[in-house]
C-alpha cells in the first residue's frame, strides 16, 4: 500500500475509534442519549411536541441547530479559508473532550452533550473515507450493511475487491467498537473525567494528518521533478 494511502486508512480507523468512544460515553453518562446522530433527537422533538413538554423540546431543538451549524461550517470554511479542515475538526474534538470531563453530572443530559452534537457532525463531514469507500466514523449502521454485503458477495463470487471491502468495513467496525469498549471501562473506573483518555487518539490523529500532508507534499514534489526531467529530455531529443 502506498504510504500516503496507509496514513489515510489509519486516520479513518483512528477517527472511528474516537467516534465510538464519544458515542458510548454519551450513552452511559447522559441518560442513554446518542450524541453522534440526530435520529433519536428528532423523534424526541416529535414526542415532546405531542406530549407538550416544550422545555425539553427547546433543548433538543438547540441540539439540532448546533448539529446543523457544524455541518454548515464544514461547507462555509473551505470557501473562505485555505486551512486544512481536518486540523480544525480534530481541534474541535479535543476541545469537546476537554470540556465534557468538567460538566457536572446533575445538569441536563441534552445540554451536557452539546459539545458532542457539534464535534461529531463536523468530523463526519470533514473526513472522507479513503479508497473511494462510503463510510462514517461516527455511527455504524451503514458500515455494518456494507460489511455484510461485501462478505456475502465474497463468499458467493470470491471477488478480491469484495474481500478488500469487507476488510475495510470490518476494521472500521472493530475500531469504532474498540473505542466504545474502552470508553465504558474508563467511565466505570474514572467517571465523567474518563472521557479525557480520548485525547490520546485525538492527538495521534493530529500526528497522522501531519504525516499525511508531508507525504502528499513529497509525492507532489517528486511528480513535478519527474515531469520536468521528462520535458527536458524531450526538448533535448528535438534539438538532436
Amino acid at each position: 500500500m502506498h504510504t500516503e494511502m496507509k496514513y489515510r486508512f489509519l486516520i479513518h480507523y483512528t477517527l472511528s475509534f474516537i467516534g465510538g468512544y464519544l458515542g458510548l460515553y454519551a450513552i452511559v453518562s447522559r441518560a442513554d442519549l446518542f450524541g453522534n446522530a440526530q435520529t433519536a433527537n428528532l423523534l424526541s422533538v416529535v414526542r415532546d411536541l405531542i406530549g407538550r413538554d416544550f422545555s425539553d423540546m427547546l433543548l433538543r431543538i438547540g441540539a439540532l441547530l448546533i448539529y446543523m451549524t457544524a455541518v454548515i461550517l464544514t461547507v462555509w470554511i473551505p470557501e473562505h479559508f485555505s486551512t486544512d479542515l481536518r486540523f480544525i475538526s480534530i481541534g474541535i474534538d479535543i476541545c469537546a473532550v476537554g470540556l465534557l470531563g468538567f460538566l457536572p453530572a446533575g445538569m441536563s443530559p441534552v445540554i451536557a452533550l452539546y459539545p458532542v452534537f457539534f464535534a461529531m457532525p463536523f468530523q463526519w463531514c470533514t473526513f472522507k473515507a479513503p479508497g473511494g469507500y462510503n463510510s462514517s466514523t461516527i455511527f455504524s449502521t451503514n458500515n455494518l450493511r456494507q460489511f455484510t454485503t461485501a462478505v456475502t458477495q465474497f463468499l458467493m463470487k470470491k471477488d478480491a475487491a469484495q474481500r478488500d471491502k469487507a476488510k475495510f468495513y470490518g476494521m472500521t467496525l472493530l475500531s469504532f467498537h474498540a473505542g466504545a469498549a474502552l470508553s465504558l471501562v474508563m467511565y466505570m473506573t474514572r467517571g465523567l473525567p474518563g472521557v479525557w483518555f480520548c485525547l490520546v487518539p485525538a492527538f495521534y490523529a493530529v500526528w497522522l494528518i501531519r504525516a499525511d500532508r508531508n507525504t502528499a507534499s513529497e509525492v507532489s514534489q517528486n511528480t513535478v521533478a519527474v515531469s520536468s526531467s521528462y520535458k527536458n529530455l524531450s526538448y533535448k531529443k528535438k534539438e538532436a
